[in-house]
Order: structure tokens, then C-alpha cells, then sequence
């Protein structure tokens, strides 16, 4: 077995977006982001992989086993979903209930479950909170407790939906360090971003969507200088320019120095 994830010709539509024609892989041990402007379908393709959505055409595989209503439960015992709002995933009075409630669906003894709890509450750091009410989380901690949720089923898989998106440096310190610790444990991981720096530092491969199609799919250390994928992250190095024109020059809205301003 070679891929964590296997996506062959997959096609789905709902109203007016459709995924077309995706083909891609996750290879085992690897982490692959998924780029592209809202709306280009990195959600959806998320929500096929884990059997959420079903496609029209096309095939899905996870660990060698094909992604289909008849094996979803195994499925899902195999893979970890962080959806990108926290508020999405959390609805247990508490945090340690809300932990504990995937392995207690997984019919394991009431011991191998609080063995689990303690194990990925302590991972990310919130042991302490087990016992507050997930209504009085802040952001990042409801993020790291659906983490938790996650690290408690034992995945294989990960799927990562913008997993930085509203944390401000150490929140985004604390899960990167939780999932690189899983890393070393031979998890795979797919997750989205917006953010160069996560292509330029945390990604083996990139996928880039663009209105629900694959328009690059390499390795990193190529995606950024092709064109088709600074068009999805923007040029950082262009904006960081202007910026600095901005503070050095007089801004002369007339003579159009504002278009220089746009990434």
C-alpha cells in the first residue's frame, strides 16, 4: 500500500459548482496541502473523501478500501476530519464528553477510553480544561479541542480544513507541534490553506483548485514558482513591496499609484 488517499476521475455538482475530472493522491506518511480560492471546492472535496457528499462518477479510496455507504464505519475509524469552524464539530455539554465520544462509539472499555481522553487532551495541551463546557471555549481552544476529538479516534488519516484559520501565533505553534507529533507516528496528513507560508514550510506536495478543477498537483518546492498557484496564494514578496512604497512614497491617488497597492 502506497497511498493513504486515492482519488481517480472524480466528479460531483450541486446547483452551480462541480468538481471535475479530480485525480490525486496522498501517499502514505505524506502532508499535502490543498490550495484555492473560496468556492474552488477544497471543503467538498474533504467531505467526498470521508463519504459526507457522494460523487456523481469517480472513485475514492482510503488505506486500499474504496470509500462507499456499505464501508464508511471502517472508514471513518481510519480517518480524522478537523472541520475548519470548531463550533461545527463540538456539541457535548463538556470537553471531556465531547473527547471521549468517538472511542465510546467505537465500543471500546470504559478504561481504553479515558486512557484515550487523557492521551489527546494532553497532546494538545487542555487537560486541564476536561471539564469545562465547550459553549465557554475561546477560538483557538475549541480548535484544539476538536484536535483532541480527532487524536482520540487514532487516525491514520488526517483531513485538515484550514487548521490556522483564526489562531492567532501561539495557538498556531500549539497545533502545528500536535500534528507534527502525529507526523512521527505515520499519520498522513491533507489539509487546505491560503497561507504561502504553510506551502513554503509545512507541505511535501501541493493540489491546487481552481473552479472545481485540478490545475496543479506537484511537489512544493515547485508549486511555488508556478504561476497557476501564486494566482490561488497571492505574491507576498509583490505586496510586501508595495507596502514599502506606500511608507516611502507620497501616495498620489491620481497619477493610479493605488493599483500598485493590490497583491
Amino acid at each position: 500500500m502506497t497511498c493513504a488517499i486515492d482519488i481517480i476521475d472524480l466528479n460531483f455538482r450541486y446547483d452551480s459548482f462541480a468538481l471535475r475530472d479530480i485525480t490525486t493522491q496522498l501517499h502514505i506518511g505524506e502532508q499535502k496541502a490543498v490550495v484555492g480560492l473560496n468556492g474552488s471546492g477544497k471543503t467538498t472535496l474533504f467531505k467526498l473523501i470521508v463519504g459526507l457528499l457522494r460523487p456523481l462518477s469517480g472513485e475514492v479510496y482510503v488505506l486500499d478500501r474504496r470509500v462507499t455507504p456499505e464501508d464508511l464505519w471502517e472508514i471513518r475509524q481510519q480517518v480524522g476530519f478537523l472541520f475548519q469552524n470548531p463550533e461545527d464539530q463540538l456539541f457535548a455539554p463538556t470537553v471531556w464528553e465531547d473527547v471521549a465520544f468517538g472511542p465510546q462509539n467505537m465500543g471500546l472499555s470504559n478504561e481504553e477510553v479515558e486512557d484515550r481522553v487523557v492521551e489527546a487532551l494532553s497532546t494538545v495541551d487542555l487537560l486541564d480544561l476536561a471539564d469545562r463546557p465547550v459553549n465557554q471555549l475561546s477560538h483557538g481552544q475549541a480548535k484544539r479541542v476538536a484536535l483532541a476529538g480527532v487524536i482520540a479516534m487514532r487516525p491514520k488519516v488526517l483531513l485538515l480544513d484550514e487548521p490556522f484559520a483564526g489562531l492567532d501565533f501561539p495557538m498556531v505553534e500549539a497545533v502545528v507541534d500536535t500534528i507534527e507529533r502525529l507526523r512521527r507516528r505515520g499519520v498522513s496528513v491533507l489539509y487546505t490553506t491560503h497561507s504561502r507560508f504553510f506551502l513554503e514550510n509545512w507541505a511535501d506536495s501541493v493540489l491546487v483548485l481552481e473552479s472545481g478543477r485540478v490545475v496543479y498537483d506537484g511537489p512544493a518546492d515547485e508549486a511555488l514558482r508556478e504561476p497557476r498557484v501564486l494566482g490561488q496564494v497571492g505574491d507576498w514578496g509583490r505586496l510586501r513591496e508595495s507596502i514599502h512604497r506606500s511608507r516611502t512614497v507620497p501616495l498620489d491617488i491620481d497619477a493610479g499609484l493605488g493599483a500598485d497597492m493590490e497583491p
